[in-house]
């Protein structure tokens, strides 16, 4: 289950923007949503209607993981490159993973927060 379609995506999300996401959103946005049901220790799976600071945050996490994607295809693992006396440095998989890891908490805890979904007390 895919918390935005992209519909919401251009029309609420973007509102007006150029999409990030060309092609493929939904399935970038499955991902989102299986890694939200993750931090919110799957609450949403009962609710009729997702709020929208979820679908937000389901945008966002899609965008993030196309950029992620599109950044290693594009480079190659490579983290930085220096032309005097060029130099190149690669990152471990563990370093992206850990950077991509990261990125996507903060995104979740911007979104949801404060809305009691990420609680893991009784």
């Amino acid at each position: 289950m895919s918390y935005a379609d992209e519909g919401f995506y251009t029309d609420r999300y973007l509102l007006g923007r150029k999409p990030v996401i060309s092609a493929g959103f939904s399935f970038y946005s499955r991902q989102a949503s299986q890694l939200i049901d993750q931090y919110t220790f799957g609450r949403l799976k009962g609710l009729g209607k997702i709020p929208e600071v979820v679908q937000m945050c389901c945008c966002e996490l899609a965008e993030a993981e196309y950029r992620r994607e599109k950044q290693q295809k594009d480079s190659g693992g490579k983290i930085s490159e220096k032309n005097g006396t060029y130099s190149v440095s690669f990152g471990s998989a563990q370093e992206l993973a850990a950077a991509a890891g990261k990125e996507q908490y903060y995104i979740i805890m911007k979104w949801l927060a404060e809305t009691g979904l990420c609680y893991r007390g009784i």
